[in-house]
């Protein structure tokens, strides 16, 4: 697996043993002495579940209230997207990039966001300069919690084809009683590279084969891909629980374990995708100018030289 992806499952790794979630051993089985199952409410615990019930529906009228009246502002607000849009892309198309009125705009906007930090190799961001848009919407507008669609516009590129990436989010409402959203699985576009285009894979030579016309042989070596990190792999990927890609197989360990080392990528995938969603999409010209960026943030490579250096420092002054 790429380097990427390796570390991804190692982080991801710690943070479920950290939690507890990756089991150490099997649990024992329960033995019949043991203490029996919760004992039923009691009838004024039961009263009391009644009327939270009936808050409850007052809630979800109050839920469906706003869903609607968020839908009405949605559609007053998307002009003023559309005016950014055809702003950004004012001279014509332009060799190298999809926002002529400002190259690069959309990567620089998503690098100054603290979701999106260290998320791109350098081989991405020449792709990523052909972004001409990002847009969202729901998947459902009767039910904002179903889920939403992110919508990556490119301009025509050398790389591939699509001149849209879609990135699906399906969710659901894992608790009633404390808001929480959960989800539930995420698809992506398939992308159509071009020949020798496929950024997320590099190139080398493979091993020559023995046999008769060997320097000939030699000269004519294929070159084989071998995956490495890239923006593009790691985030337009489907992941569900269950469904489980080659790469995140976890060896010696139980289904149980790879799917919630599954739903632990789909976690942190979710609030990068709202991320982008609730302040980017809406407000990308104050993140490409770091007018939105948190007080104290910093990112990019550049800084991760710098405290590599501070330490360095300070292993000199030990």
């Amino acid at each position: 697996a790429a380097g990427g992806t390796a570390s991804e499952l190692g982080r991801a790794a710690r943070a479920l043993g950290a939690m507890g979630l990756v089991k150490k051993e099997e649990a024992p089985l329960k033995s019949s002495d043991e203490a029996p199952d919760e004992p039923e409410d009691t009838p004024v615990v039961k009263t009391l579940k009644e009327i939270d019930d009936r808050y409850l529906a007052i809630e979800r009228e109050y839920e469906k209230e706003v869903m609607a009246l968020q839908l009405e502002y949605a559609r007053k607000q998307q002009p003023f997207l559309e005016e950014r849009r055809d702003l950004l892309a004012a001279g014509g198309p332009a060799p190298g990039t999809g926002t002529p009125a400002l190259t690069g705009f959309w990567l620089q906007a998503l690098k100054n966001h603290p979701a999106f930090q260290a998320k791109f190799e350098e081989w991405d961001e020449p792709v990523l300069e052909y972004l001409t848009d990002i847009g969202k919407d729901y998947l459902d507008e009767s039910n904002t919690e179903k889920g939403f669609r992110l919508t990556f516009h490119f301009a025509e590129n050398p790389y591939f084809t699509n001149a849209t990436l879609e990135k699906e989010y399906a969710t659901e409402e894992a608790n009633p009683y404390n808001g929480e959203i959960e989800c539930k699985a995420i698809k992506s576009s398939q992308i159509d590279w071009k020949a020798g285009k496929n950024i997320t894979v590099a190139r080398a030579p493979k091993a020559a084969k023995a046999g008769r016309g060997g320097r000939k042989q030699a000269a004519k070596k294929a070159l084989e891909e071998e995956p490495r990190p890239s923006f593009f792999h790691e985030f337009f990927r489907d992941l569900a629980p269950g469904c489980v890609q080659e790469e995140f197989k976890i060896a010696d360990d139980s289904d149980d374990d790879e799917d919630m080392m599954t739903q632990y990528l789909m976690n942190g995938d979710f609030e990068t995708g709202t991320a982008l969603r609730d302040h980017i999409i809406p407000f990308a010209v104050r993140w490409y100018t770091g007018e939105a960026v948190p007080e104290g943030f910093e990112g990019g490579p550049e800084d991760d030289d710098s405290e590599d250096d501070d330490d360095d420092d300070d292993d000199d002054d030990d």
